[in-house]
């Protein structure tokens, strides 16, 4: 991973803070993604956060499918997350979306969108 004044990148992902206080994550296309790659994730969105709670933006239209456990780590990760909207564009994205909030229950408010407009407005209900 890279840590610099944009964010934080690996061949994976990419992640930064929004001047609207959002944390962004952007799955890279196609990238494969298991627990590894969740944990570092989920540890770049840590570090961004600086210890504060801000909401969470994951747009996953183009990123794979998750592995078991990297969906079970996602639903523990969400200490410095106030509310997190994940970006699908797909039915497969919306059915295995759907199947992860009933399993899961995340603690966050957690909701499903289909473009970053409507996920940037519900998150802006939860902006620090």
């Amino acid at each position: 991973m890279t840590d610099t004044s944009d964010g934080i990148t690996s061949p994976q992902f990419r992640v930064w803070l929004r001047p609207d206080g959002i944390i962004q994550v952007v799955w890279q296309p196609g990238a494969p993604t298991g627990l590894e790659d969740v944990v570092a994730s989920a540890d770049a969105v840590d570090t961004l956060a600086g210890g504060h709670q801000h909401p969470l933006m994951v747009d996953a239209r183009d990123g794979a499918a998750l592995d078991r456990g990297a969906r079970m780590e996602l639903g523990r990760r969400d200490e410095f997350v106030s509310a997190i909207a994940v970006i699908v564009n797909t039915p497969l994205g919306r059915m295995t979306g759907n199947i992860f909030l009933a399993k899961s229950k995340p603690t966050p408010p957690m909701r499903l969108f289909g473009d970053e407009a409507s996920a940037l407005a519900w998150l802006g209900g939860f902006a620090p």
